[in-house]
């Protein structure tokens, strides 16, 4: 595959972690309600949860940018070591770039099912 196709695909299966923070929403505002020690941990998850999804919609429209060919890889880098968000001077190859994407995106997963579980205890 090349750059374009795998940016592509990436974007595409990070646009799904919008569904996922619905759900992660849901489960705040329905926690919150019950209220307890458990709204506090999952007041902890939904912040972390934020974070992660502002960064994976991030990732998203810069896979998609890549796939459209908006600018390359080696501009992006070089834009983000100019304003200071990269330090370091290697840049990762595309396929670094995809499984550093695909495992935030897992991570949420991951914490989805935490709040759930978290949401599962809190409900019992």
């Amino acid at each position: 595959m090349d750059n374009s196709t795998d940016s592509l695909i990436t974007a595409r299966l990070l646009a799904t972690a919008r569904y996922t923070a619905v759900f992660n929403v849901l489960l705040f505002v329905l926690s919150a309600q019950r209220g307890g020690v458990w709204s506090a941990v999952q007041l902890v998850l939904a912040a972390t949860l934020l974070y992660y999804h502002i960064r994976i919609e991030f990732d998203r429209r810069v896979f998609q940018d890549f796939a459209d060919g908006s600018y390359t890889p080696e501009a992006f880098d070089q834009t983000l070591r100019q304003t200071g968000l990269r330090r370091v001077s290697d840049d990762p190859f595309m396929p670094e770039r995809v499984a550093g994407a695909i495992a935030l995106w897992r991570k949420s997963l991951y914490l989805t099912a935490a709040q759930s579980a978290v949401f599962l205890i809190q409900i019992l």
